[in-house]
């Protein structure tokens, strides 16, 4: 038993929309210095898979081969950039979790007991922790049914 951990996110050449409203959202809250936010969905898929299945359900499954791409068991992550990660807390139905449980074994991949998905956030600019914690809470989690972490830059 295994646990991958997939991230789906826009192809360079493709605006990332869902990350500029993020950007406007956060300068409404009069926070400056973020140049710019990337995102992207995680999958932490468990079950006995290799690469080559994981590497299948990334392909045939959860990423859009037009706009998006995805990446498995590589630090997608950059050295000068901060990351946010935001994903239910144990308990909470994960309905999107359930559905790609549905979509693997449609797609006759056996082996799959639990997906759980979040998102990701990278963040470019002048911010520090207390800033990105004000901004996971504010604008991008309900901390209700929501947990978060990040992850300073690598500099």
């Amino acid at each position: 038993m295994k646990n991958w951990k997939v991230e789906v996110y826009y192809k360079p050449e493709v605006p990332d929309t869902v990350g500029q409203g993020i950007l406007e959202d956060i300068t409404d809250l009069g926070i400056n210095g973020i140049d710019a936010v990337r995102t992207a969905t995680v999958y932490w898929i468990e079950g006995s898979f290799d690469a080559e299945t994981i590497d299948r359900i990334g392909t045939e499954l959860l990423a859009d081969p037009i706009t998006q791409a995805y990446a498995f068991g590589t630090d997608n992550d950059t050295d000068t950039d901060w990351t946010l990660e935001v994903q239910f807390k144990p308990g909470v139905t994960d309905a999107v979790g359930d559905s790609t449980v549905k979509g693997i074994t449609d797609l006759g991949i056996a082996g799959v007991t639990a997906v759980r998905t979040g998102n990701k956030y990278w963040f470019t600019g002048t911010l520090n922790a207390e800033v990105l914690e004000t901004i996971a809470q504010r604008l991008l989690m309900n901390e209700v049914i929501q947990t978060f972490s990040y992850q300073a830059p690598k500099l």
